[in-house]
């Protein structure tokens, strides 16, 4: 039933749970995990602009903080998953993560959304609302969401 798992990361302890319930479920499954993390454009708008290639120009430091913590996550969930014979996918994506999540969604046809109730920073959620919150409203397909602990 659900063959395709979308995962949203980012580097908080809530997103690691998120991760190893997605193993599990992929395991129990057979499915694929399709992990993904998105540079907030609240974070990056003034710094970056999205071309074909990726993010570029504006503050080139601030640039490479972003992107290198992003390559982490994903390489972390890469690492994890290789560990435990699951089959993954890795997606960087620029913008609203609450945006990117649910188009990404569309475009791999997943089954299944699993993701955390609170990220990293308390700040994206008082400017833009939760992730979770948009996505679980928002999204065709089933969500399930890890609470933060």
């Amino acid at each position: 039933m659900f063959k395709k798992i979308l995962v949203p990361l980012d580097g908080s302890s809530v997103s690691e749970e998120t991760l190893h319930t997605a193993i599990f479920e992929a395991k129990l499954r057979d499915s694929e995990i399709h992990a993904v993390n998105v540079i907030n454009h609240v974070f990056v708008h003034p710094l970056m602009v999205e071309s074909s290639q990726g993010a570029s120009g504006g503050n080139t430091e601030m640039t490479e903080i972003l992107e290198a913590e992003s390559d982490r996550i994903l390489a972390h969930a890469k690492d994890v998953c290789d560990d435990e014979e699951v089959k993954v996918f890795l997606y960087k994506r620029y913008g609203d993560p609450r945006e990117e999540i649910l188009n990404l969604s569309d475009e791999i046809n997943a089954d299944l959304i699993i993701l955390g109730t609170k990220g990293k920073t308390n700040l994206e959620r008082l400017l833009l609302g939760s992730v979770s919150s948009t996505v679980i409203m928002n999204s065709k397909i089933t969500t399930l969401v890890i609470k933060n602990r």
